[in-house]
C-alpha cells in the first residue's frame, strides 16, 4: 500500500498541552498506518518523540498570567509569523490547536483565511471566563474535541458541534492499582510517618510564586505533627530550581523540613501520600482519580489577578470541584493562600481518618463522571474520520 503524505500543523503553548498533542498524534499514526503524517508546529520533547518537527520549544513560552505573558510577546509574535510562513509553504490538510487560547484563537482566524481546516483539542475554558470566545470558536473551528463531560452540551447549546473524547488524565497519569502496589516498596515509605505531597506546578514562574507558600504550609504542619514531605517534581522543572527556592526559604529564617524532591511519576508517588497540597490545574484531576485527599491553591502576581478576576464567571477555580458539581476540596486563592490556612486543612486531613475517607468517597464522583475512555484514542478517531471525509 502506498503511503499518503498528510501535512498537519500542531500548535501547543505549554508542556501539558504538548503532552496531550503527542498522545493524539501517536494514536493517529497507530490507527492510520496508510498515512505518512508530516507534523510540524510548536511543542516539546514528547511531540518531537512523536515525530513532529518543532519550530519552537514551548518551555520557552511559559507564563502564568496576563501580566507575565506580556514579557513573552516577542517570542509569541516570532512564533506566530514562523507558523504562518510554514503553513504557506506546506499547505497542511489540518491544524490541530491544543489549549493556548490567546495565541491559538488569533492564529485560527488567519488559518481559516488560508483555507486550513481546524481541529481544537482541549479548548478554551469559555464556561469559566471570557465566554465571548464562543463566537470565535463557532466561526473558525471545524472539529471541537473537549475533555470535560459538561463541555459537550455547553458548546452544542451554542451551535457548536463538540465531542467529548474523555479526559487525558484518566489514561496518561493514572496507572493500574496493581501496578501502583507492586512499585510501592521502592519509594521507601515508612507507614508510621504520614507523607504530605507538595505539587508546585510545571512552569518555572509559578514554582517561584507557589512553592514558597507550600513550604510555609509544610512548616505550619511540621510544627504540630511528625510528618514527611515529598515535593513531586514536574518533568519540565529542574531539581536545581526547587532546591534553590527551598534554600532561599530557609535563608529567610525558616527551619529545615523533612523534605525530599522526588522525580518518579505522579501516578506512582501520589497514592503513597496521606494527602497533598496541589497547584490549581490538571494535577487536581490526577489526585482525584487516584483518590488522594488534597487542598488546592493558586497565587499569581497582583497585576495579573486584577486583570483576570473581572472576566471569571465560574464559581470555582478547581477542576475537581467543577466536575463534581460541588465543593469536594477547599480552594485557597491569592489572599487565602497562606501557610496557616492551607496547613490547618492539611492537619485536619492528617488527624482524621473519617475526614479523609469522606473526601475519598466524594472524589469517586469525579472519576465516575469522567468515564474510562481513552481521550487520545477517541480524539484520533474523530480526527481520522474528519480527514477521511475530506478525501484523504
Amino acid at each position: 500500500m502506498t503511503s499518503q503524505d498528510i501535512p498537519i500543523l500542531v500548535v501547543t503553548g505549554e508542556t501539558s498541552g504538548e503532552r496531550h498533542a503527542a498522545g493524539l498524534i501517536a494514536e493517529l499514526k497507530k490507527w492510520n498506518p496508510q498515512w505518512n503524517i508530516d507534523g510540524f508546529g510548536s511543542g516539546g520533547t514528547r511531540m518531537r518523540e512523536a515525530g513532529v518537527e518543532l519550530l519552537i520549544d514551548v518551555s520557552k513560552l511559559s507564563a502564568i498570567g496576563t501580566w507575565e505573558a506580556l514579557s513573552q510577546m516577542t517570542n509569541y509574535w516570532k512564533l506566530y509569523r514562523q507558523i504562518l510562513a510554514e503553513v504557506g509553504k506546506r499547505r497542511p490538510q489540518l491544524a490541530i490547536l491544543v489549549d493556548f487560547p490567546d495565541f491559538n484563537l488569533r492564529l485560527a482566524s488567519r488559518l481559516k483565511a488560508m483555507n486550513v481546516p481546524i481541529c481544537y483539542f482541549i479548548g478554551p475554558q469559555v464556561w469559566a471566563w471570557r465566554s465571548s470566545r464562543v463566537e470565535q470558536i463557532r466561526r473558525y473551528v471545524d472539529l471541537m474535541l473537549v475533555v470535560f463531560p459538561f463541555e459537550e452540551e455547553y458548546y452544542r447549546s451554542r451551535g457548536i458541534e463538540a465531542h467529548y473524547v474523555g479526559n487525558p488524565s484518566v489514561v496518561s497519569a493514572v496507572p493500574p492499582a496493581q501496578e501502583r502496589e507492586e512499585k510501592a516498596d521502592q519509594f521507601g515509605v515508612d507507614r508510621q510517618v504520614p507523607i504530605v505531597a507538595l505539587l508546585p506546578g510545571s512552569r518555572k514562574r509559578e514554582v517561584e510564586q507557589i512553592f514558597p507558600v507550600q513550604l510555609d504550609a509544610a512548616r505550619h504542619v511540621a510544627e504540630r505533627q511528625g510528618v514527611r514531605f515529598w515535593v513531586i517534581k514536574a518533568p519540565e522543572i529542574d531539581r536545581e530550581q526547587l532546591s534553590a527556592v527551598y534554600q532561599r526559604w530557609i535563608d529567610r529564617g525558616n527551619g529545615s523540613l523533612d523534605l525530599e524532591i522526588r522525580e518518579e511519576e505522579i501516578g506512582q508517588l501520589l497514592p503513597r501520600a496521606t494527602c497533598a497540597v496541589i497547584k490549581s490545574g490538571t494535577s487536581t484531576l490526577e489526585a482525584s482519580l487516584l483518590g488522594v485527599p488534597f487542598a488546592m491553591m493558586y497565587r499569581i502576581s497582583w497585576p495579573s489577578w486584577f486583570l483576570i478576576r473581572p472576566r471569571v464567571s465560574a464559581d470555582t477555580y478547581c477542576l475537581a470541584n467543577l466536575i463534581a458539581g460541588k465543593k469536594v476540596v477547599p480552594e485557597f486563592i491569592q489572599l487565602e493562600a497562606t501557610g496557616q490556612n492551607i496547613g490547618d486543612h492539611v492537619l485536619e486531613l492528617l488527624q482524621s481518618r473519617e475526614r479523609r475517607d469522606q473526601v475519598r468517597k466524594d472524589l469517586q464522583l469525579i472519576s465516575s463522571k469522567l468515564g474510562t475512555q481513552d481521550a487520545y484514542e477517541q480524539a484520533a478517531s474523530h480526527v481520522g474520520s474528519f480527514l477521511a471525509s475530506r478525501g484523504n
